[in-house]
Formats: C-alpha cells, sequence, structure tokens
C-alpha cells in the first residue's frame, strides 16, 4: 500500500531535513487544520489545513496548504516546507473539490503514499465551517487525525502510524512496516 520509495524518502527528510524558511511576514495560521504529522525526533508537526471562503467552499486550484508548526520554537511559529520536504510530506496534483450533499470535499495524495488517497471535507455545522480528513485505515474509512513516522538512525522508518477514528466512534489505528 505504501510504497519503498516513499518511506525511504520519508526516514531521509525526517532525520535530516530542519525547516529554516520562514513563513511570509504576517500570513495567518490557516484556520482549519484537517490532520497533522509527527515525527519521533521532536514535538513539531506538519499540517495539512484547508483554505476556506466564507461558505465554507475550499479556495483554489490547491485549497490544501501544507506548513510546519515549529513547537520546539514557540507555539506561534510556523514556517512553509522547504523543497527537499516536498517529496515527502507534501501533495501531489491535482486536488480536485467535489460538492457533495453535506459542502465539500478535496482528495489529496501525500507524496511518499500515493496509494493512499486522503478525503478532506468541510460542512458549516452549528454555523462553522467543520474540516475533517478520511482515509482507508485497516478495513474501513475513517477519520484521520494524525500521523506519527517512528524514525531510528540512520535514515530509516521503524513503521508509520495513522490514528483517527471510526465510524462509530472508537479509536482507530493502523500500523504501517516497511
Amino acid at each position: 500500500m505504501f510504497s519503498r520509495f516513499g518511506l525511504s524518502n520519508l526516514a531521509a527528510v525526517a532525520l535530516t531535513s530542519v525547516a529554516t524558511l520562514a513563513s511570509a511576514a504576517g500570513e495567518p495560521l490557516p484556520a482549519q487544520s484537517a490532520f497533522f504529522l509527527t515525527r519521533s525526533e521532536n514535538r513539531n508537526q506538519v499540517h495539512y489545513a484547508l483554505r476556506l471562503d466564507e461558505a465554507c467552499r475550499p479556495v483554489g486550484t490547491r485549497p490544501v496548504q501544507v506548513y510546519w508548526r515549529m513547537l520546539e520554537r514557540g507555539a506561534s511559529e510556523v514556517e512553509d516546507l522547504l523543497e527537499v520536504e516536498q517529496p515527502v510530506y507534501g501533495l501531489e496534483d491535482p486536488q480536485p473539490v467535489e460538492t457533495t450533499a453535506e459542502g465539500w470535499r478535496v482528495r489529496v495524495r501525500l507524496r511518499a503514499f500515493p496509494s493512499r488517497p486522503i478525503d478532506i471535507t468541510t460542512a458549516r455545522v452549528d454555523g462553522k465551517c467543520q474540516v475533517q480528513a478520511w482515509t482507508k485505515m485497516g478495513n474501513s474509512v475513517a477519520r484521520l487525525e494524525h500521523v506519527f513516522v517512528k524514525t531510528s538512525w540512520p535514515f530509516s522508518v521503524d513503521f508509520v502510524r495513522l490514528d483517527g477514528v471510526g465510524q462509530d466512534g472508537k479509536p482507530v489505528h493502523d500500523l504501517i512496516r516497511e
């Protein structure tokens, strides 16, 4: 399901990259993070956020923004992905947007794991935009909340774990090993 190439790239970037380019000054944090990725090395997070208009409609042809929350430096520190990080944490094109009965859906694929699409949905719930990510975990589709990457020295991934919530409201985990 996950390619050996994807896990190898993930390991190399996870162990060697340090995001050093700051986001443009004054650019706000995206309001609707759908899910995030963490690694075993530190507390920093890669967020996948959906840009929305006032009607909860995805904005633009690439509405999902990927960015770092640099928690090791402070709660409000945010940076763009570096070019070297794009093959692992970045998204493939296109990001098709579809209308659903409840709102909108954007299908994305992580470059490191193109065989596992993620649908990011948005709908207005109690007057607010609700954003959720959905993907296959085990034998069913579940709401994806977190991706954890356990790395080891040098340049290898022990495992990738997807954490989410099943349709029944119970926690779901999917462990992926090379």
